[in-house]
């Protein structure tokens, strides 16, 4: 959401006029002093400046990068940590741009470079389609890590040149922000790893360099060393069978019933997933499913107004996924289920409270507060 919104912003400040393809987009942006003056710079211009763009191709051009590489990092730092992630991109940019040049500066490329430079560490892998048009439209795949490497070393070349015009300085600078950060996050697992990244692509690039060597050298990783001490003698162990664990008639039937529900939560029946998970329980009432899983079963015995079920479900789900990122929906059903429906005013006012701690809506925060308002005039009313 916030990509999109940062998309909109965009154009719709270029759209009020605040450019510079008019002398009266000129003279607004003189007038209050939006764009970066390295001369005379203020707080403010650090963000106003990453907002305006000269023309129309200027804008386009920045937006699509944005599009494109945007949203995934978006996704990947959440709406909040990515917000501050751009806007802080854009002021580093800028910084960079003030250390090399005094001539003022407007445009989001910085804050997309730095976008473009996590989008480098985090999926270097993806393929992305490029458009060419020289006659003829042609358009040819290519890794992101290759493109985005081409981008960077492009824009480094140029600023060796007269700069015609354009920011190269705040370009690199949003770059290597966005290059360090993100690396940061995944080294210090703030960000969750994956085998795509740039890191573990270094890594792995680096075992095996690290192996091509030991068997250059002659290390032959299918020998032992023998009873003279030498390499190269091969001593051959047998294998001793391992039987298959026996299982019982309820362990089968268990799973055969994950593998049912799990079938239904892909077809989308989640009736049907809902009374396979039920016998599961009642066979074994710790039984937990995979997140999403159990997620969908929960919601799906709300909806259908088997309250105590779905409570049941929920704290199962609570006390096995405790770092789901929208835990503070989970308290707040609880507290729902256990005020309206259960009779239990102890527990949903313990669950409202927790929930209120977590939520980020502001709906459903006062959802949660007027819950809690309500089970305290009960109680006076008792």
């Amino acid at each position: 959401m916030v990509n999109y919104a940062l998309l909109a912003a965009n154009v719709i400040i270029f759209v009020m006029g605040y450019n510079l393809e008019t002398q009266i987009g000129i003279d607004r942006l003189r007038q209050a002093k939006l764009m970066l003056y390295p001369t005379d710079p203020q707080l403010h211009q650090f963000f106003t400046s990453m907002f305006l763009h000269s023309g129309f191709m200027h804008l386009a051009g920045n937006m699509i990068t944005l599009w494109v590489f945007g949203n995934a990092i978006n996704d990947r730092l959440g709406n909040v940590g990515y917000a501050a992630f751009y806007l802080a991109g854009g002021v580093l940019a800028g910084l960079g741009h003030m250390a090399f040049s005094n001539a003022p500066v407007l445009g989001a490329s910085g804050a997309i470079s730095a976008v473009t430079g996590a989008y480098l560490v985090l999926l270097p892998l993806t393929r992305l389609t490029i458009v060419l048009w020289f006659y003829l439209i042609t358009t040819f795949r290519i890794s992101s890590m290759y493109f985005l490497i081409f981008r960077f070393v492009m824009d480094a070349y140029s600023s060796l040149g007269d700069g015609d015009g354009v920011a190269y300085e705040a370009h690199i600078s949003g770059y290597l922000f966005g290059i360090s950060t993100a690396s940061i996050l995944l080294l210090t697992k703030i960000l969750p790893r994956d085998s795509f990244d740039l890191l573990h692509m270094i890594r792995s690039a680096h075992r095996r360099s690290r192996y091509r060597r030991m068997a250059a050298q002659g290390y032959d990783p299918f020998s032992r060393m023998g009873a003279t001490g030498q390499p190269g003698s091969r001593q051959w162990t047998r294998a001793k069978p391992v039987p298959p664990p026996v299982l019982s008639s309820e362990q089968v039937r268990e799973l055969e019933l994950r593998r049912e529900i799990s079938d239904a939560c892909k077809r989308h029946d989640l009736q049907a997933a809902t009374v396979r998970y039920l016998e599961l329980v009642s066979m074994n009432p710790d039984s937990v499913l995979p997140r999403q899983e159990h997620l969908d079963v929960s919601n799906q015995l709300m909806h259908d107004g088997r309250h105590s079920q779905a409570a049941a479900a929920y704290e199962l789900f609570r006390s096995h996924h405790e770092t789901y990122e929208r835990m503070g929906e989970i308290y707040l059903l609880l507290g729902l289920l256990y005020g309206r429906y259960l009779s239990q005013p102890d527990q949903s006012a313990e669950m409202l409270r927790r929930a209120i701690d977590r939520l980020d809506d502001s709906q459903q925060v006062e959802l949660a507060r007027n819950e809690l308002r309500k089970l305290d005039n009960r109680s006076d009313g008792n």
